[in-house]
């Protein structure tokens, strides 16, 4: 149970971070959209989209970019997909936000990787508002 909860910790402190280090970005102009529909779960009052977009207006407030995916955690990020959630969640009420879209950027392989980092990527975060 101590190890399990030190890994929570963990995880959330790594999150936590580089969520401190990325910045939201306001958007502007982009108008009033529609999805076609896609994988949602609702965590803490936000709808949280990946593989997909809702299927019904929204409008985009702002994206943040930069949060570090690591393959590294394997199975076991399925244990702490709820802090990550949570914290996900909480971004997009900072921003007022109804809603939030994962994208899963990869990195192109550069000279400087090794052991294998090329497959890490970052996760951008799409703030988006419902739009009735």
């Amino acid at each position: 149970m101590k190890i399990r909860m030190f890994c929570a910790a963990f995880v959330a402190a790594v999150l936590l971070c580089g969520c401190s280090s990325a910045k939201f970005t306001e958007s502007h102009g982009l108008g009033v959209l529609r999805g076609s529909g896609g994988e949602v779960r609702s965590v803490d009052g936000i709808d949280i989209w990946e593989n997909g977009e809702p299927a019904r207006k929204f409008e985009i407030l702002g994206s943040v970019v930069g949060i570090p995916r690591s393959p590294r955690l394997g199975r076991l990020s399925v244990l702490f997909s709820q802090d990550r959630d949570s914290a996900i969640a909480k971004i997009a009420h900072e921003h007022g936000g109804d809603a939030i879209i994962l994208l899963h950027l990869k990195r192109e392989p550069s000279d400087e990787d090794q052991f294998g980092d090329e497959k890490r990527g970052h996760i951008k975060l799409v703030v988006i508002r419902y739009v009735k």
